[in-house]
């Protein structure tokens, strides 16, 4: 805590300027009431587009599943117009052998006909031995055999071929009402991926405004805060006393305090004074006003520090962001305070707009 010996000078300083509390509460008050309804706003819009992409997720999910299950069947219906081509290419051959079958057979008859004009005396003289005419009567009788047993067989197999043909058409009204119903369910589930999707895309630019308007009021209180700024820094020239660390509210609002005096001073690497602040050197520089010693540097600054939930935040609290090579420091209802950069002054910004770098909090105990 402060020693009691600059407590002292600061309670005197503030004895002879009556109007720097005034001030400094302005100050403050002006930084705790940056635009609440747009920080509002802010909050409900992130809120309700978290809510969107989760159900963009969810139908996005669902959609993949129905154009899977799409893929499947239409993979098993392609499948099954290509048997049934096949097995048309095997009926036409069938038949085609059948009819061959029953041309060979009806030739073997008419030959076995023709034979059985003759009479059996002839038939017999003809031969030149009694072998010679039972080899005639047999190769007769196993070409007629032969034939007829083909002929079955290729029936058999032209009705197997014509069994698979139904069943392959069965199966194809079947899988063709599955197709149908498949391409309902996939559309269906893509319009609603698409309708998700454009009214998270709308959410999305309704945040961006709010957090534009957030970011333009918080500039307004910066350039406000700023000017009194600006008229207390000339009245300190003409005589007046020098920054005043108040002694009310807690260590953080007493930070946030001590923080605004310092708006509108330039950024300056490595800088750690009024002279210029990089953004550790301004919250090394606030608290060391409240007897409080950091680092000088904002990956150790969170290092030693307990840490806390965004949603715990308290004026004063310090907020790292881009891997913890950036800090600034928390005033309230969605607004820090900073120096951000190479050309820019200690200024305030909208916690939301720099939330794409959000690491994480601390705060000074």
């Amino acid at each position: 805590m402060l020693a009691r010996g600059q407590a002292r000078r600061w309670a005197a300083r503030a004895t002879r300027a009556s109007s720097i509390p005034l001030l400094l509460a302005l100050l403050a008050t002006t930084a705790l009431t940056v635009s609440p309804a747009s920080a509002a706003s802010v909050r409900s819009l992130r809120a309700q587009a978290a809510a969107a992409e989760q159900r963009l997720a969810e139908l996005n999910a669902v959609s993949e599943q129905k154009i899977q299950a799409f893929d499947l069947v239409d993979g098993r219906y392609r499948h099954t117009l290509a048997s049934l081509r096949v097995n048309r290419q095997l009926l036409a051959s069938a038949s085609a052998n059948l009819a061959i079958t029953r041309g060979r057979l009806a030739q073997s008859l008419r030959r076995s006909y023709k034979s059985g004009e003759q009479s059996p005396l002839t038939y017999l003289l003809a031969a030149q031995s009694i072998s010679n005419l039972v080899d005639q009567v047999q190769l007769m009788q196993r070409e007629n055999s032969s034939n007829t047993a083909l002929m079955q067989q290729v029936r058999r197999y032209q009705a197997l071929v014509e069994r698979s043909r139904r069943a392959l058409e069965r199966e194809r009204k079947v899988l063709q009402g599955q197709l149908r119903a498949a391409a309902r369910a996939r559309a269906s589930a893509l319009a609603s991926a698409a309708a998700a999707r454009n009214y998270l895309a709308g959410l999305n630019s309704k945040l961006r405004a709010a957090i534009a308007a957030q970011q333009a009021a918080a500039e307004r209180a910066a350039a406000a805060a700023a000017a009194a700024a600006a008229q207390q820094a000339a009245a300190g020239q003409q005589g007046g006393p020098g920054p005043v660390v108040p002694g009310n509210g807690t260590l953080g609002q007493q930070a946030v305090a001590v923080a605004t005096q310092y708006l509108g001073v330039p950024y300056v690497y490595g800088g750690a004074s009024p002279a210029g602040f990089d953004c550790s050197g301004l919250t090394m520089y606030v608290y060391a006003q409240l007897g409080v010693s950091l680092p000088h540097n904002a990956a150790a600054q969170y290092a030693m520090l307990p840490h806390i939930s965004e949603s715990q935040l308290q004026p004063g609290d310090l907020v790292f962001f881009f891997g913890l090579g950036h800090v600034a420091m928390y005033v309230g209802n969605g607004t820090v305070i900073q120096a951000p950069h190479t050309g820019t002054d200690v200024s305030y910004a909208s916690l939301a707009s720099m939330q794409y770098g959000y690491v994480g909090a601390a705060r000074v105990p």
